[in-house]
């Protein structure tokens, strides 16, 4: 991304919830109150609307089918496993490389006992906390991680080492070199010195070995380079297996993709025949100290 702006990733997916909400088809995926907090931070009121909506799905559908259903359905699922963190004790909880992610805005006054800290680079933050009140238990930390380390950026505020806490590192660590994410991971277990959580996502190499979707389009690789946000890593399932391997200290519990999404919150309701982008996974992994 480019310092002086906010991610065009962000944008995009904060333009895709307030899309979705606003389409019968899908609006009941969408976690409430997160397209309400999106509309602030970007506009789509021209194309969330006939006629000119058919013009986004046909522009998805020429870049990566299925994305946005699958950025929404990522994020549910994300939700649920810090839900269920909190539920069973969690302190705090850090959201790294927050982007417009409304995540910790929403369940912060629904937990109150928990301290909820997003860490992101200072333009996309920017425009995130004049759209946002951060609230007693909500803190934000403005950061770019690849010039400083995790924990000197949490050094001095919000963030308890002596507290139980949970991780959330969602659609970053493909933007990182295979160095950079072993160092985040390293200043994770740093950080968590009693027990905890990481839930993050990683890209599947596709079949030409390189990292991306796997049903994305040639256009695709051409606007990440123009947008200054290619893929750098990829994680193949064997290597998710051998979690403990490449960041020690930390045991996989469980991981998701499309086919997993689309078993627990399309087929439910008949929609199991939906298009989902495939690539994408995410792993929900325990930090053992």
């Amino acid at each position: 991304m480019r310092a002086e702006r906010p991610s065009t990733t962000a944008r995009l997916i904060a333009a895709a919830t307030v899309f979705l909400s606003r389409d019968p088809r899908f609006s009941d995926l969408v976690p409430p109150g997160a397209a309400e907090l999106c509309a602030r931070f970007v506009s789509v009121e021209a194309v969330s609307r006939p006629p000119l909506s058919w013009a986004v799905w046909l522009a998805e559908r020429a870049t990566i089918p299925g994305l946005m259903l699958h950025f929404i359905l990522r994020k549910r699922f994300i939700e649920d496993a810090v839900r269920a963190s909190l539920a069973a004790g969690i302190q705090q909880v850090v959201v790294i490389g927050a982007g417009f992610d409304t995540l910790a805005a929403r369940l912060a006054p629904e937990f109150p006992q928990a301290q909820f800290i997003e860490v992101d680079h200072a333009a996309t933050q920017r425009a995130k906390r004049q759209a946002i009140d951060s609230g007693r238990n909500l803190h934000f930390v403005a950061a770019d991680l690849t010039r400083v380390r995790l924990p000197d950026a949490l050094a001095g505020g919000a963030y308890r080492f002596d507290a139980s806490s949970v991780f959330v590192v969602e659609g970053l660590l493909m933007y990182l070199t295979d160095a950079e994410i072993t160092a985040l991971f390293a200043a994770i277990a740093e950080l968590q010195r009693t027990s905890g959580t990481v839930i993050f996502s990683v890209m599947e190499p596709a079949a030409d070995g390189h990292p991306r979707f796997h049903n994305a389009t040639p256009l695709v690789t051409r606007l990440l380079s123009l947008w200054s946000e290619p893929f750098r890593s990829a994680m193949r399932r064997e290597a998710m297996a051998r979690l403990p391997e490449r960041f020690p200290g930390f045991r996989l519990r469980e991981t998701a993709a499309a086919d997993e999404f689309r078993s627990r919150y399309l087929a439910p309701s008949g929609r199991q025949h939906m298009t989902l982008a495939r690539g994408e996974t995410v792993l929900v992994a325990e930090r053992i100290p």
